[in-house]
């Protein structure tokens, strides 16, 4: 009987899969490249609006970009099970390195029609040791 429960939860969380956005690490040393990737967990082709349509925000509000990249204004198709992939650099629109905080990252995306937004949090800390 709990064999059964098991796999009927796990199928039934398949199809609730979702657009996963996150970095590779939550804490990160001054000057390192912050990693992060989009993968559509969802069974559904989603859309980008750009080929990095991503923003770096000093608060939660998103009243405070720090960053946006430059990048082509493409339409990005991102298949189920696919994912895509960028750095930033620690850097603002002056090309001058952020202190050390707390950020938030958030990309825009397409589902069904609709405009979405993904987002997480990221730290920098000035010294690595703290990291983990």
């Amino acid at each position: 009987m709990r064999i059964i429960l098991v796999l009927t939860l796990f199928i039934f969380n398949l199809s609730f899969a979702t657009v996963i956005f996150n970095s590779e690490k939550k804490e990160y040393k001054e000057n390192e490249n912050i990693c992060f990737y989009l993968k559509n967990n969802s069974n559904n082709i989603i859309f980008l609006p750009s080929s990095a349509p991503w923003a770096v925000f000093e608060d939660e509000k998103f009243e405070k970009i720090i960053y946006s990249p430059i990048s082509s204004q493409v339409i990005v198709k991102l298949n189920p099970n696919q994912e895509k992939k960028w750095c930033w650099k620690q850097e603002n629109f002056k090309n001058k390195k952020v202190s050390a905080g707390e950020y938030t990252i958030r990309i825009t995306y397409f589902e069904n029609g609709k405009r979405k937004f993904a987002t997480f949090k990221v730290k920098i800390v000035s010294d690595y040791s703290d990291a983990k």
